[in-house]
C-alpha cells in the first residue's frame, strides 16, 4: 500500500474511535471513501437502508433514486450482494461470472437496474453481524482498473468504521422481553415467509393458535406490526435472521 494512502490511517482510526454518534461516524466514513476515489460505497447491516431497525445502521452514498427504489421494493430481502455475503462468501466482485452464475433472474435484474445508476464495478466483503443482523461493506469503483491497494484501503476503512458503529449500536440497543417457545417458533416461521396456515400445519396446531402466539409476541416486543416484531426478535437474538 503506498504512503499516500497510509499516512493518515492512524488519524482516521483515531477519529472513528472518538466519534460519539452514528451521524458523526458516517461523515468521517463518507469523507474517507471519497478521498480514496470510490464512486459509491456502503457499509452496515442487511436491512432497509432508509428504515434501519433500532440498534442497527447502514451508511451509503448510493444515488438517491436508486436507494428510494431499493427501499420501496424491499429489495434488501433478496439483494444478490447481501445474499452472497450471508452465504459465507468472504469477498467477491460483482462482475465476476462465478458470483453471477447462480443468481436468479430477479437478482440479475437487480444488478442490471443498479448498473443504470452507475453501480457496476463493485466489490463486497462480509463483516461481523450487528446484533444478529448480517452485515457487509461494498466499494464501487469508477472503472474496472482501480489498483488493488485502493480496494484494500477501502476494505480497511469499512472494517474500522463497522467496528465503531457496532459499539455505538450496542449502546443504543433496546432491551426486549423474552418470548415464549411457541411465540418464537410461530414468529420465526412467519418471518421466513410461511402463511399462518402453513405454520399451523408445520407445528400441528390451529391457525387461530398461531395468530394468538404471534399477536402475543408482537405485544411482548412492543411492536406495531408482525414485521417489526420479527425484526426486534432478530435484533435481540431470539429468532434466526431471515435468509
Amino acid at each position: 500500500m503506498t504512503r499516500s494512502i497510509t499516512t493518515d490511517l492512524l488519524e482516521f482510526v483515531s477519529s472513528c474511535e472518538t466519534a460519539q454518534t452514528l451521524a458523526d461516524l458516517e461523515m468521517i466514513w463518507r469523507r474517507r471513501v471519497v478521498e480514496l476515489g470510490f464512486s459509491f460505497a456502503a457499509v452496515g447491516a442487511h436491512v432497509d437502508p432508509l428504515r434501519p431497525e433500532q440498534a442497527s445502521y447502514v451508511f451509503q452514498n448510493y444515488p438517491e433514486p436508486w436507494i428510494a427504489h431499493f427501499s420501496a421494493q424491499r429489495l434488501h430481502l433478496i439483494d444478490p450482494v447481501y445474499r452472497a455475503a450471508e452465504a459465507g462468501i468472504g469477498e467477491f466482485v460483482w462482475t465476476d461470472p462465478e458470483f453471477r452464475q447462480p443468481l436468479s433472474w430477479r437478482q440479475r435484474r437487480i444488478l442490471g437496474e443498479a448498473r443504470e445508476f452507475g453501480l457496476h464495478y463493485g466489490r463486497t466483503h462480509a463483516l461481523a453481524p450487528v446484533h444478529h443482523l448480517r452485515a457487509s461493506g461494498s466499494l464501487v469503483a469508477p472503472g474496472p482498473d482501480v489498483p488493488e491497494e485502493i480496494f484494500e484501503a477501502g476494505k480497511i476503512t469499512n472494517i474500522v468504521v463497522h467496528h465503531r458503529a457496532a459499539q455505538l449500536c450496542a449502546v443504543a440497543a433496546p432491551s426486549f422481553a423474552l418470548l415464549r417457545r411457541r411465540e418464537r417458533q410461530c414468529l420465526e416461521l412467519c418471518a421466513s415467509g410461511l402463511t399462518d396456515a402453513e405454520v399451523a400445519r408445520k407445528l400441528e396446531i390451529g391457525i387461530a393458535t398461531v395468530r394468538r402466539h404471534i399477536e402475543r409476541a408482537r405485544i411482548r416486543l412492543g411492536a406495531s406490526t408482525r414485521t417489526q416484531a420479527a425484526a426486534r426478535a432478530i435484533v435481540s437474538g431470539q429468532i434466526k435472521p431471515i435468509v
